[in-house]
């Protein structure tokens, strides 16, 4: 017995030894491949979500600041504070340094590709073609905005929990007993929540359980148990009564986030029918050329017909849905696979009224599709001869030219003025890419003479983005601040088409972006634009009926900042915080805000009223440091004297 216990071990520990390798290989590509593209900085929604967020800029590991951190998101409904945290994290050990934010998400994405090769391990998948499905998944090129883009560590976060929520639940229902049991009560009560509270899409998680509870284990065991009976039912219910209260008036609010859209619910609907289509074109013949961070340059399906392709792709998604509906029996995983890629679509691309199209939306549905071609590969594989041979060099082939675009992509991404010049090349119908491509270029026109071909460049790029979007506003505020850099004129037309802009167009989230940058720049004394043009440019904006109260409330704020800073009107800021204050009245930065205004104007007692109301308050480390020296100035026999400057 001993030498066969020998022999046996001895294999074992070389089959261990050569999965542990392979794994290993994959994780040094996806960091090799990865590599080129942790030196790129910030971009586009990091800004506004992360680097402006002064809660994020944590001092101390201590629970106001974390507290804070927690509630500093408005990305959504649940304002995702677990990643809002874990950004809060990273700037207390290395600052704003993107290398680190990037090497984080890198983190996260090679931890949750672990999940996904045990999640298809689970459904009956070969180790080869589990461990093709994960390299797939990890190389992939339409994942690298998940990685590189720091901001959709909201998306990477929330699939990492859930596909730990899923695997708990698969593993948990197998096994059965108070184990069992055990793993359903951390997937449903510990791992969803996480992934909700990490990105919204974290609710889809019932819906890929149903499926895998209808489609997969029904076959499995023969019949669909009570307890999937149970769990089916209350989905369906809970799916039901969502569809109810979105069509009841409590529903309105989020309907109205169309009022900031150029385009209408049916428009959207219609479009996504093509986008899915785009993205699985990416997925499967996957071209440089084609990826992009924007994807703005989508022309609208304004109707069933228009353009053609619009009943095309309706049709194609029937067809689709068919297929998982006849396979289901005979070919669960491939049935399942499609269901899953549906699912994983059915919150971002379908009625919300979020922008068109983003890559990143395909992080998790990308698993499905993976899921869906294994199946079908998986009967050849395990023949021998040359059907085999052929499946596993067509699926390395695939894997390795998904790897060189990825390494070339995150190449690209490793520097601004790259990036932005190529994706503008590549997608010259869009107005963001060329907005983008401006903005970078600007930083080197900042130094250069006013008849350098950067500045030319910089300019010509601004223009394009003005003329394809004409509800966009941030190109015609680079083409100011361009000519003030260099003590050029202004253009009228360009001042008077961004307050028209701001007052009649739709008020996208990203539009106070515009404000906050006009008090920054007055703040710095890089724009040279006169008080009352200020003035107007903010009015412009408050007085769009598409602006929403919270975007009313920051405005109003940042009025009251520039009032205070830059005009030293300090009656008129104390209005505008005081509008501010009417929308929101319990948030913190604006009532210590006022409370300075009143020490600044020598209302000493009404100032220290003001500190007391926020003793229990929940203040950022910078807010927590200037309310302490209000209190100290106001202790003092003469706070005008002492703290004059504050």
């Amino acid at each position: 017995m001993a030498p066969i216990f020998v022999k046996f071990s001895f294999a074992a520990s070389l089959g261990l030894a050569k999965k542990t390798g392979l794994a290993a290989l994959v994780a040094v590509a996806v960091v090799a491949l990865y590599g080129s593209g942790l030196s790129g900085g910030f971009f586009f929604d990091d800004d506004v979500n992360i680097v402006y967020v002064e809660a994020l800029k944590l001092s101390r590991l201590d629970l106001d600041n974390l507290r804070a951190a927690w509630q500093s998101g408005h990305s959504g409904p649940l304002g995702r504070p677990i990643a809002q945290v874990s950004f809060a994290l990273n700037h207390y050990f290395n600052g704003f340094d993107p290398y680190f934010f990037k090497i984080t998400n890198l983190v996260i994405h090679l931890l949750a590709g672990i999940f996904v090769f045990l999640a298809a391990r689970c459904l009956r998948f070969s180790l080869l073609l589990a461990g093709f499905a994960v390299a797939f998944w990890l190389l992939h090129p339409i994942q690298l905005t998940s990685v590189l883009y720091v901001v959709q560590r909201m998306t990477s976060l929330s699939a990492l929990f859930l596909l730990a929520a899923f695997l708990l639940h698969v593993v948990g229902r197998e096994r059965g007993a108070r184990a069992g049991w055990a793993m359903l009560l951390a997937a449903w009560c510990v791992c969803w929540p996480l992934s909700m509270l990490s990105k919204e899409t974290g609710a889809l998680f019932p819906l890929f359980v149903v499926a895998w509870e209808v489609i997969v284990r029904r076959q499995q065991i023969g019949q669909l148990d009570r307890f999937g009976k149970i769990v089916s039912a209350t989905v369906a219910l809970a799916v039901a009564a969502g569809g109810v209260y979105l069509l009841l008036p409590a529903g309105e609010w989020l309907w109205a986030g169309y009022a900031m859209r150029d385009f209408s619910p049916l428009e959207r609907l219609l479009t996504e029918s093509r986008v899915i289509w785009l993205y699985l074109g990416l997925i499967f013949l996957p071209r440089l050329d084609a990826f992009g961070l924007q994807h703005d340059d989508i022309v609208l399906s304004t109707g069933w017909l228009t353009p053609w392709t619009t009943p095309a792709s309706l049709f194609g998604l029937a067809l689709l849905m068919g297929m998982a509906w006849v396979a289901r029996k005979k070919y669960p995983l491939a049935s399942f696979g499609i269901v899953w890629f549906l699912i994983g679509h059915s919150l971002e691309s379908t009625f919300l009224p979020l922008e068109i199209a983003h890559e990143h939306r395909n992080y998790l549905p990308l698993f499905g599709v993976l899921l869906a071609v294994a199946s079908v590969l998986q009967p050849l594989a395990r023949q021998a001869g040359w059907q085999k041979t052929l499946v596993l060099g067509g699926v390395a082939a695939a894997l390795g030219y998904s790897a060189l675009l990825t390494g070339l992509r995150a190449h690209q991404f490793g520097d601004a003025l790259r990036r932005t010049q190529l994706e503008a090349m590549h997608h010259p119908n869009s107005s963001r890419a060329h907005y983008e491509a401006g903005r970078a270029l600007a930083a080197y026109a900042r130094q250069m003479p006013p008849n350098d071909p950067a500045r030319f460049f910089t300019a010509s790029h601004y223009e394009q983005a003005t003329e394809l979007n004409r509800n966009t506003k941030l190109p015609l505020l680079g083409l100011i601040h361009l000519n003030c850099l260099a003590a050029l004129p202004i253009k009228p037309e360009w001042l008077d088409e961004l307050k028209r802009r701001l007052r009649h167009t739709p008020f996208a989230p990203g539009d106070r972006t515009v404000l906050y940058s006009v008090k920054e720049m007055s703040v710095a004394s890089t724009l040279c634009l006169a008080h009352d043009e200020v003035i107007e440019l903010f009015s412009a904006a408050l007085a769009n009926a598409s602006t929403n109260a919270h975007s009313r409330m920051l405005m109003h704020s940042w009025r009251a900042d520039y009032l205070t800073l830059v005009a030293r009107d300090l009656p008129a800021a104390e209005i505008e915080l005081d509008r501010a204050l009417a929308i929101s009245p319990h948030n913190p930065s604006n009532r210590l805000k006022r409370a300075q205004l009143d020490f600044l104007q020598g209302r000493y007692v009404e100032a220290a009223k003001r500190l007391d109301g926020l003793r229990d308050a929940t203040l950022v480390g910078s807010e927590r440091k200037t309310m302490a020296q209000l209190r100290i100035c106001l202790a003092s026999d003469n706070p005008a004297t002492m703290c004059a400057g504050i």
